[in-house]
Formats: C-alpha cells, sequence, structure tokens
C-alpha cells in the first residue's frame, strides 16, 4: 500500500489540486449534507405515520439525539454567518431546518400537534428563520458583538461537536450494534451513517488544505477539526454496525429459518 501511495504520489497531489480548484470537497459534501437532510425526513415521516396508525413507531431515533444535534448545528451556523463561508450557512441551516421538522414529527405521542409546546416551539423557530437574517442585516451591535467573540462562537462549534460525538453518537453506536445483533435486517440509519462521514470527511479534507480566517484551537482550523471529528463519530457508527452484523449472523440465519418454517 505504501509502495503504491508513493508511487502515485504525484497523481494523488494533481487531483487534490484539482478538486480544490473547483471546490469540489464542499460540492459533494454538500450533497451528502442534502441526502442525509432527505433520509433523516424519510425516518420522520415514517415514524410519524406509524403514531397516527396507532403503530409501535420504528425505533429510529436514541433519546437526545436531536437535542445534541441541534446544540452541534447552532454555534458552527452562527460562526458560517461570521465567516461568510456559504457552504456552512447552506449546509448547517438546512440540515437544522430538517432536525427541527423532524423532532416535531416525532415527539408528538399521538402524531398530533394541538399542544401549545408544540405550537410555541415552532413559532420560536420560524421566529428565528424568519426575523433572525433581518435582525443580523439591520442591527450593526449583533454583527459587531458576534465579530468580537467570533474566535469563542467557532471554538464553542468545536466543543459542541465532540460532545455530540460522545454522547449523541454513542447512543447510535449502541442503538445500532443491538439492532443488528438481534438479526434486523433494515440498514436505513447505517446508510444515513454512510452518508455522514462522506460529508464530514470532505468537509475537513478541503478545510485542512485551505483553512478558514477564525483562529486556530490548539493549533488546527475550527473548522477542519468540527468536520475531523464529525467524521470519527460517523466512522464510529459503520464500525459498530459492520461489527453488529457480523455477530448478528446466527441471528439472521435462525430469522430465515424461523420465517420458512411459518410459511411452509
Amino acid at each position: 500500500m505504501l509502495d503504491w501511495y508513493l508511487g502515485h504520489l504525484a497523481d494523488i497531489r494533481g487531483w487534490i489540486a484539482w478538486a480544490l480548484a473547483y471546490d469540489a470537497f464542499r460540492k459533494v459534501s454538500a450533497l451528502m449534507y442534502v441526502i442525509f437532510a432527505v433520509g433523516l425526513f424519510t425516518l420522520g415521516a415514517q415514524y410519524h405515520a406509524a403514531m397516527i396508525r396507532k403503530e409501535p413507531g420504528p425505533g429510529q431515533f436514541a433519546e437526545g439525539y436531536f437535542t445534541m444535534l441541534t446544540i452541534q448545528l447552532v454555534p458552527l451556523t452562527i460562526t458560517g454567518f461570521v465567516l461568510q463561508d456559504p457552504y456552512i450557512i447552506g449546509t448547517r441551516l438546512g440540515t437544522l431546518a430538517v432536525v427541527i421538522v423532524v423532532y416535531g414529527m416525532i415527539s408528538s405521542r399521538h402524531g398530533t400537534f394541538e399542544a401549545w409546546r408544540y405550537r410555541l416551539w415552532m413559532t420560536f423557530w420560524l421566529s428565528v428563520a424568519i426575523l433572525g437574517p433581518m435582525l443580523w442585516l439591520e442591527s450593526l451591535r449583533l454583527r459587531t458583538f458576534v465579530h468580537d467573540y467570533q474566535n469563542w462562537i467557532a471554538w464553542l462549534s468545536v466543543v459542541a461537536m465532540m460532545a455530540f460525538v460522545v454522547r449523541g453518537q454513542w447512543v447510535i453506536v449502541k442503538a445500532l450494534f443491538r439492532h443488528f445483533v438481534q438479526g434486523h435486517y433494515t440498514i436505513k440509519r447505517f446508510s444515513l451513517q454512510v452518508v455522514r462521514f462522506l460529508g464530514f470527511a470532505l468537509q475537513a479534507i478541503h478545510y485542512w488544505f485551505v483553512p478558514t480566517a477564525a483562529a486556530p484551537f490548539f493549533g488546527f482550523d475550527p473548522i477542519f477539526l468540527q468536520g475531523f471529528t464529525g467524521a470519527i463519530g460517523a466512522a464510529s457508527v459503520i464500525i459498530g454496525s459492520l461489527l453488529g452484523l457480523i455477530w448478528g449472523t446466527g441471528a439472521r440465519r435462525q430469522k430465515r429459518r424461523d420465517s420458512r418454517l411459518a410459511t411452509a
């Protein structure tokens, strides 16, 4: 492997230079975010439909996952506005909007949104979405405050991502591992983690070669660290799922035998 790498080093550098020149890493990463958001919304819709039919909802979402995901997204979205980075603004705002909608879909026990807390929750986020950009453009005081503390906000995004990996991703690792060990076949959440890994990894590659104007965090660009940490978290989910698939081989065979006997 090392010999192949050394022999093709010039070609690899040429590919990287081409990708950076055409912003290919961030463009493909943004596409991964779109695919992740669509997949997440699809899972939420299936969960919501099951609740309306009074059926057990598919166990797709771990408790506290959306809270951690929102906490992780908000500071980096603010950092995107400070740095005027359209990639960060677009990918994080889009993901945040889908996360909020899906959380509303799955958190209602009866599939309805008649409770006041749902109305207040949606009113708050719609106000943020509609009035936030107006306030940002019109308020010099807000822009000055964010500009003065942009380093702290960027660093907070890194710390939030680390907390999300430790708390949120670890929950997903355990849930998917148990899911596959028990002999289940569905791989929707696993597929989303593969897409999420590619999104983070490509982001990290870009900002490793093209760091932002944000102050370094322990000597590294904070946007690179955020993507790198997210890639590690998604990779841990993928590895845990693959181990669960291997470990659950016997359980899947038993399920197939039971299915054949039931239809015989």
